[in-house]
């Protein structure tokens, strides 16, 4: 199963619809998704150099817009999908203490900026910012920042020693996609313990 996940993100990252694939998954994922863009972002941007830019560009414009919905869910579709997608991540206890405290409220520049640079699932700041009735400028702006910064620097990174990493990822196959499972299993946990 893992080499089949591999074989289909290198066939995506060749393709002439990787960036569309691109922009789904970071799309979705700001929202209900639970796999982070990130790998594919990677692997893209190492097999495509010189369109680094405009990758981690189209990532970040997809996993603003994704966050948007995310923000329409709390906001107006809490109760029917909301909360479900909380209970999934089992953070709806956190979830309660974030907005019924007015932490979200009172500090929902700095929260975004914080959580959407980390592993911790964006789709729950989103959440919480709608549910909360965070200013939709504040709450763009700092997706826009938070957001560009992340997938901006991993696609820096991912230029410079994409062929590297590449090669030890065609060597160490299994290793390679158990440590990228195990980063977002990582981050799942974060959630349970910071959110």
């Amino acid at each position: 199963m893992i080499e089949k996940i591999y074989d289909w993100m290198m066939k995506k990252a060749e393709s002439k619809h990787a960036g569309f694939v691109l922009m789904l998954i970071s799309f979705i994922e700001s929202s209900f998704f639970p796999l982070p863009p990130d790998p594919i972002l990677a692997i893209v941007v190492a097999k495509n150099k010189n369109k680094s830019l405009y990758y981690a560009f189209i990532c970040s414009l997809a996993s603003v817009l994704g966050g948007f919905l995310g923000y329409y869910i709390g906001y107006g579709c809490f109760e029917l999908i909301g909360s479900r997608i909380l209970d999934f991540y089992g953070q709806f206890d956190k979830f309660n203490d974030l907005v019924q405290s007015g932490t979200i409220s009172k500090w929902a520049f700095w929260i975004i900026c914080a959580k959407g640079l980390t592993p911790i699932p964006y789709k729950i700041v989103t959440i919480a910012s709608g549910f909360a009735k965070v200013d939709l400028a504040v709450f763009g702006v700092a997706s826009v920042i938070t957001r560009t910064a992340r997938f901006l620097i991993l696609s820096i990174i991912c230029k410079k020693y994409g062929e590297s990493i590449l090669s030890f990822i065609e060597k160490h196959k299994k290793t390679a996609l158990i440590i990228i499972i195990v980063s977002v299993i990582v981050g799942f946990l974060l959630v349970k313990l910071f959110l």
